[in-house]
């Protein structure tokens, strides 16, 4: 009987590609390539690898809605009920830092910017939830003019019959050409990745593949959020599977910009003549802690029940593309940025915000690997 052991490797193999890394990445998002492409830089001659386990990155990165937002009113409501002012506001100041470091680093021509604005709508005038948003928004503009300048981003509209209130300096991108551009400039940079290398465990100097293969490195960093707490037990950071669907093309489309709806929960766009829509993870948020892409018939007929009843498009539409991509939450909305106690770098937990916060977490993380190591 042959013996077998699949992570064999030549002898060619073993002298040319096991040697150590000064880092390896786990997890090919926004976060981990940023993360790669900000410690090439301070350090030129560092040998990087980053390792997915899937064909493109997996996650939520090339799975979100384009959503290039940093926080409705009627979110920031909802944060304070469950964190300090000094919690949401330092939040707030990162993602917009973290949406300004995204559009300098890649550009917004490659990566399809468009300042649209956003609408938070509410069902009726009434709600309670809309006039403690309205009662706020004052405090929420001066907390953005603080950061950025900009006076009196919210303001009180009313739009397709809802009262809403919209704010001046959301916007959407487009996931796919963001993350060309960005695996673009990691490759310049001359940064390894690898697809298609699923990790079984990741140790402060070590990482083993699934076959079995050990890749030793100064460093380790587990960038994978909502995916970290199947590779890592210290995190915090737990799955949130999210869903989303793009309609076929639509004569009557009202919508225009990036669209919020309770508290953010539902999500929606245009895509040209198309919806794209998603959220209402709150539905059913007890199954939504899952990893498999696998679709909630529950969150899904929610939503086409709220296109069809409320959203004032044709009548006969249809879903055209629907997917499902996992985010990672912690305790709080605040990313986790650290070393583990067994030396471990951990960068996860991006509740939601990815696109805001992921290359601003890529390069706190930055920071704190050189200060771990001496500059």
């Amino acid at each position: 009987m042959a013996f077998k052991n699949t992570s064999q490797r030549s002898w060619w193999e073993k002298e040319s590609m096991s040697f150590t890394r000064d880092l390896i990445v786990v997890g090919s998002g926004i976060t981990g390539l940023s993360t790669a492409l900000f410690w090439k830089r301070r350090h030129p001659q560092a040998r990087i690898l980053v390792l997915d386990r899937g064909f493109w990155p997996t996650g939520a990165t090339g799975r979100n809605a384009g959503f290039a937002c940093f926080g409705s009113a009627g979110e920031l409501v909802d944060d304070l009920v469950h964190e300090s002012e000094e919690s949401v506001k330092d939040r707030l100041r990162l993602r917009l830092e973290g949406l300004d470091l995204l559009r300098n680093e890649l550009g917004d021509e490659h990566i399809g910017y468009a300042m649209t604005g956003g609408y938070e709508i509410f069902d009726t005038t009434d709600d309670p939830h809309y006039r403690e948003s309205i009662a706020q928004m004052p405090r929420f503009s001066k907390w953005v003019e603080e950061i950025t300048g900009v006076p009196n981003s919210y303001e009180s509209r009313t739009v397709n019959g809802y009262p809403s209130i919209f704010n001046g300096l959301e916007g959407y991108l487009n996931s796919g050409m963001l993350m060309q551009r960005l695996l673009q400039k990691v490759s310049e940079a001359g940064v390894e990745v690898r697809w298609n290398t699923p990790v079984s465990e990741v140790m402060a100097q070590k990482v083993t593949l699934s076959d079995g293969l050990e890749l030793a490195a100064d460093r380790v960093l587990l960038a994978t959020n909502g995916y970290s707490s199947t590779l890592h037990g210290e995190t915090a950071v737990q799955p949130a599977r999210g869903y989303a669907f793009v309609t076929k093309p639509l004569k009557k489309l009202p919508w225009h910009g990036s669209c919020h709806y309770n508290r953010g929960y539902v999500y929606f766009r245009d895509l040209g003549d198309r919806l794209l829509i998603g959220g209402a993870r709150d539905v059913d948020k007890p199954t939504e802690t899952s990893i498999e892409n696998e679709i909630n018939p529950r969150i899904r007929q929610w939503l086409i029940d709220f296109v069809s009843n409320q959203l004032n498009v044709d009548h006969n539409w249809e879903i055209d593309t629907e997917w499902t991509g996992v985010m990672g939450f912690g305790a709080t909305k605040t990313p986790e940025c650290r070393k583990t106690s067994d030396g471990v770098y951990l960068a996860a937990g991006l509740g939601g915000m990815g696109v805001a916060i992921g290359m601003k977490l890529a390069q706190n993380m930055v920071q704190l690997l050189d200060e771990e190591q001496g500059g």
